[in-house]
């Protein structure tokens, strides 16, 4: 098909005219429009229903709209819209009667009648602070970068913050329900999701500069900040370890501990492991050995068990016999923290218990390392040696 130069022209400049357009448009923009968008900008303007009819009376006493209102907001806005004040928790605009702080009475480029194109613009135009928070911080809660009132009530509710439901877990969940679901079903639970802020107690429902929008640096900071006192098991009551002493006074820190990760092994809301650890681990002292039933070999190599003879998997061998594998790959099988604190050490190497707990007896290991060996007499059998280089035989 062909066409004249008068209409390929005639294309060109109309298409022009709508690249200039939309340049005036983005050209007019406010910064905060620009920053917040203008998803209530509306094709045509949304005019109050008096003012589009043109009787002014309605709300003011002279005809020409030019005389004081009839009577004072909210009276006034509550002779056609329904009253807005009938919650126990009311917005600051709504209490003072300020309906024009949001809404324009006459005309508005924006759905309902709203004096600012983006929900987010309005409220921080008066909440500052969420202003200054919104634009200096790198994790943001998606519902609350979409608009406030995904949570928020712009008028009235029954909750704190006129927030659409109980704030410190209610509310979450009704977007988190994965995480209410495993909450309440999980055998081992956290005991800060039962603590006065629940939710709070970690994250900040707006944002943080932190992952997850947590409020300490990191989990290890945010974990510390319970787990320094001593608390107990909700379930059997239990004492927990203080951790934050522990790991002052054992300054040998397990690899995650160093990194701050203590979610590396730990699952923050719960789960159905010992110690909500991640992954499975074995719950008794003696147990036997199954390859799945160790979160361990998430980061170290399965060989170091499961290999009966090696030179290169670990050094804890007599010889080529390797005595990781004597000890745990059995059906009697001691688990890896009978002689291992997964957290912190300070007398032995390797992470080794300076004493083992084994049913009400807390006894010493008396670990002694030697250059290509070392040996060990705990309460369960005599002192017994291993080298790498030249095998022991022990006798007893």
């Amino acid at each position: 098909m062909r066409y004249s130069w008068f209409f390929i022209l005639k294309i060109a400049v109309a298409l022009l005219f709508v690249s200039v357009n939309v340049f005036a448009q983005e050209a007019v923009l406010t910064e905060a429009e620009k920053f917040y968008g203008t998803e209530l900008r509306t094709s045509k303007k949304v005019q109050h229903p008096p003012f589009e009819w043109g009787d002014c009376t309605v709300c003011h006493t002279d005809a020409k709209g030019e005389e004081a209102l009839i009577m004072d907001p909210p009276e006034l806005c509550a002779m056609c819209h329904e009253a807005k004040d009938d919650k126990e928790f009311i917005h600051g605009p709504v209490a003072a009667g300020a309906c024009t702080a949001c809404h324009d009475p006459h005309e508005s480029d924006n759905a309902k009648l709203l004096v600012a194109s983006s929900i987010n613009e309005l409220c921080n135009s008066c909440h500052q602070d969420k202003d200054e928070f919104l634009r200096n911080t790198a994790n943001i809660h998606p519902p609350v970068k979409d608009q406030c009132t995904n949570c928020h009530d712009p008028h009235t509710e029954n909750h704190l913050y006129q927030l659409k439901a109980d704030g410190k877990q209610d509310l979450c969940v009704m977007c988190h329900v994965d995480k209410e679901v495993w909450i309440s079903t999980v055998s081992d639970k956290h005991g800060a999701l039962d603590r006065p802020r629940k939710c709070l107690e970690c994250h900040d429902p707006h944002g943080s500069t932190n992952p997850k929008f947590l409020v300490k640096d990191t989990n290890k900071e945010l974990c510390l900040s319970c787990h320094s006192e001593s608390l107990t098991r909700d379930e059997n009551g239990d004492k927990l370890l203080n951790i934050g002493k522990h790991l002052d006074n054992n300054p040998d820190w397990h690899g995650p501990i160093l990194w701050g990760d203590c979610a590396a092994c730990h699952n923050p809301h719960g789960s159905n492991n010992l110690s909500m650890l991640n992954k499975p681990f074995p719950r008794t002292f003696y147990e036997k050995f199954e390859e799945d039933n160790y979160i361990c070999f998430q980061c170290h190599e399965k060989e170091k068990i499961m290999d009966a003879n090696t030179t290169t998997a670990t050094n804890f061998r007599n010889g080529a016999d390797n005595m990781h594998f004597v000890h745990v790959n059995k059906e009697k099988g001691r688990s890896c923290r009978a002689c291992h604190d997964f957290h912190g050490t300070k007398e032995y190497p390797h992470h080794l218990r300076t004493k083992t707990k084994f049913g009400k007896i807390n006894f010493p290991i008396r670990f002694i390392e030697t250059e290509d060996g070392g040996s060990c007499a705990p309460a369960c059998h005599a002192r017994r040696h291993y080298d790498r280089v030249t095998p022991k035989v022990n006798l007893k």
